[in-house]
């Protein structure tokens, strides 16, 4: 069965970001489990590139993390849709080591966690807790914007360059049964991809090995990433963009906090998948 495992850092703001979380969580067929991260102290001495830095959490005093678990549950929904199951797990001291081993532990899916600002996704400081777990964990991070209205999501668009497009990730997104547009830009030194070549990867490769129909090709050759990104965003009605983490510099290229304006697509939900060596890979595609 898949789980997805929320990290709540914000007591003001869980119960919105829960109850988006459990609609993400109805769409995959998955259950829920609520974990609390409000962060009290950060060591100074913390590095994002050192894998067990040690970061200390606590739960803040006022926050009951089974009060907001019984509210989700009394939650009605349609009849005949599906239900999650909705449990709390807990952890008082985080670092990259024991979150990785949470994951395998709850057989973890998916993480999603909440982030006011997207485009601080390539701010690599110390205190970047968003980004020391996307950097350090072992299964897909789905990372959610404070102001993004989350109802379904319909359409997806996979950002990645198609030579080296991951069918991992495809079999993953199927679970969600949503429009998928994979949206070629070229890696760094790489020529642009024609049209018909693009084309014939994306139908006798990806879709075949993927065994997925809902399958779109968006080809960008325009140099200014970021607007042709934004243009299929909203020509499409895109709801997620998913990317891989730490391949072909792509979040590097897209997420710019010293950007002249605000992306589009940096108020979306960004699902950010681990290079290599997922957890039990395998039953990410069940």
């Amino acid at each position: 069965m898949r789980n997805i495992l929320l990290f709540i850092d914000d007591s003001t703001k869980a119960e919105s970001l829960a109850k988006k979380a459990l609609k993400v969580a109805r769409q995959c067929r998955a259950n829920l489990q609520l974990c609390s991260a409000v962060k009290t102290r950060v060591q100074k001495n913390l590095l994002v590139h050192h894998f067990d830095d040690e970061v200390s959490f606590e739960e803040a005093e006022s926050f009951d993390l089974q009060k907001l678990a019984l509210k989700l549950k009394h939650i009605d929904y349609p009849e005949g849709t599906y239900h999650p199951a909705i449990n709390c797990v807990e952890m008082l001291n985080f670092n990259p080591a024991t979150v990785r081993e949470m994951v395998i532990r709850h057989n973890v899916w998916m993480v999603i966690m909440g982030e006011q600002n997207l485009d601080q996704l390539k701010n690599a400081d110390t205190f970047n807790f968003a980004i020391k777990m996307i950097n350090n964990i072992n299964c897909p991070v789905l990372v959610m914007p404070d102001k993004f209205d989350m109802s379904y999501f319909s359409r997806v668009a996979y950002i990645t360059d198609l030579r080296y497009c991951d069918i991992g990730v495809i079999r993953f997104l199927k679970v969600l049964n949503a429009q998928l547009f994979v949206t070629h830009i070229s890696a760094p030194g790489l020529p642009d991809l024609e049209e018909r070549y693009a084309q014939d990867i994306l139908s006798e490769e990806i879709s075949v090995k993927a065994n997925y129909q809902k399958i779109f090709l968006r080809n960008i050759k325009n140099k200014n990433i970021k607007g042709a990104i934004d243009y299929v965003v909203d020509t499409v009605d895109v709801k997620m963009l998913a990317l891989v983490n730490k391949k072909h510099q792509t979040i590097e290229r897209l997420y710019d906090n010293y950007a002249e304006k605000t992306q589009i697509y940096q108020q979306l939900p960004a699902l950010i998948f681990p290079y290599l060596n997922w957890f039990n890979q395998a039953s990410f595609y069940e």
